[in-house]
């Protein structure tokens, strides 16, 4: 845990220093994290540039010698500082960040990668241990998520600026490994709908993002529109969220009212750029015009806008958001297809997609060729026919007490998939061992 935090003008900003807050918009800040070493006299120049006048640094993560020495204004305890989004138990909010950002205690340091497509391709860190950090985060975002909503139950100003350290921090999980976070957004779900929505769309549009190279501004925007996309769900009854049944046709027209609230919403905050709330309106659009509140047509949304477009359709089609039931995966991408041949949804990122999660998609109950049946924990981007498969019945149906993770791209048997197992019921998984649960 952080000893303390010292307040500083840019003026006295040194390379060696750890920034972990600034006085201007994150959106405006010229890198893509808040928190970030200051390595070169170019950084604070980028920063004065950007029009930094007071900035927050962390002592114990500066790799330099500054005084400690300093008034109880400028030394400041970690539930001081602006810009940390857990106000009612900071110190608990310190020991998770350091867990996210790879500093448990008795662990090395987990360095992020740099911003790059090839990174999603190249993880530096097991899944395993990534993992962890990402349940962690979900935890910090669905904290952030809930102080957002109670701000609007009780009309006040939406603090936009308590999204920035999970936002950064997706980014971080994602570049490390990004399977983690999208393993989570594949779990099944019985509670906090709207939340595990919001996050998973923002986890798997960062994801796209990256993979289409975005800049670090535009990942921004991208993030910040997919957490606060559906917040207009607020103010609406929520147990329309996710009917499993069809909506009646006055339903329907209360539903279609949740961009419109979100609009009136965000316009009560000066921090939310307006391409964020131009995403935030289209989310529903479809390229061909077949989609609401607008009817735009595919010249009328750029890349941005189609990107949040198909990653909150797949999340609300796999977790039956739509007012029926939900798709397995690898239906669901069959569906997008079909859809962006019909020029519904955007090809390219479609297909984008597809690669992303694989043949087989994270969470996918399959049959090997022996007849064993298991779980897709990971998949293999470059032969997305042999994923990672944690096997849980026998040849024979017997359950395992002892699951077998088998990499099939390196398997001594040479099994393989033999299909997806469709139809989870009484009969193809009497133990419920094939289905993941948050």
């Amino acid at each position: 845990m952080s000893a303390g935090q010292k307040k500083i003008t840019i003026d006295e900003l040194q390379t060696g220093m750890f920034v972990v807050d600034l006085d201007i918009s994150w959106i405006k800040s010229p890198f893509l994290f808040h928190r970030r070493a200051i390595k070169t006299k170019k950084d604070i120049a980028l920063l004065k540039r950007s029009g930094v006048k007071q900035l927050t640094i962390d002592l114990d993560k500066s790799q330099m010698e500054i005084d400690p020495a300093a008034s109880d204004a400028e030394l400041l305890r970690p539930e001081q500082v602006s810009g940390q989004f857990i106000a009612d138990n900071e110190a608990q909010n310190d020991n998770v960040s350091s867990e996210v950002d790879g500093e448990q205690p008795g662990r090395r340091e987990i360095a992020t990668p740099e911003l790059s497509a090839d990174s999603l391709n190249n993880p530096t860190v097991l899944l395993d241990e990534e993992m962890g950090r990402a349940v962690i985060l979900k935890k910090q975002a669905e904290q952030a998520f809930n102080e957002i909503n109670d701000c609007i139950e009780q009309k006040k100003v939406i603090p936009v600026r308590k999204l920035q350290p999970v936002i950064d921090d997706t980014i971080s999980s994602l570049l490390r490994n990004s399977q983690a976070l999208l393993t989570l957004m594949h779990l099944k779900r019985y509670e906090q709908k709207l939340f595990a929505h919001s996050f998973s769309v923002m986890t798997l549009a960062l994801t796209l993002g990256i993979q289409q190279e975005l800049s670090e501004d535009e990942l921004k925007e991208l993030a910040m529109a997919a957490l606060l996309h559906d917040l207009g769900w607020a103010q609406l009854p929520l147990n329309l969220f996710g009917k499993p049944q069809k909506y009646s046709e006055n339903e329907k027209k209360v539903v279609y009212q949740h961009q419109k609230i979100a609009s009136v919403l965000i316009s009560k905050s000066h921090h939310v750029p307006d391409k964020v709330r131009s995403m935030m309106m289209k989310h529903h659009e479809r390229l061909d015009g077949s989609g609401y509140p607008e009817g735009l047509l595919e010249q009328q949304l750029d890349t941005m806008d189609r990107i949040l477009i198909l990653t909150d359709y797949y999340d609300e089609t796999i977790h039956g958001l739509l007012d029926g039931p939900g798709l397995i995966p690898s239906e669901a991408l069959r569906v997008f297809y079909k859809e962006a041949v019909q020029n519904k949804l955007d090809k390219l990122l479609v297909e984008s997609l597809i690669k992303l999660l694989g043949i087989y998609p994270l969470t996918s109950a399959v049959e090997l060729t022996t007849g064993e049946k298991g779980i897709v924990v990971e998949v293999n981007r470059d032969k997305p026919l042999n994923p990672v498969v944690r096997i849980m019945y026998a040849a024979d149906g017997r359950p395992l007490l002892n699951p077998q993770l088998i990499d099939l791209e390196h398997d001594e048997q040479k099994r393989h998939i033999k299909t997806i197992v469709g139809e989870i019921d009484e009969t193809t998984d009497p133990q419920h061992l094939l289905v993941n649960e948050v």
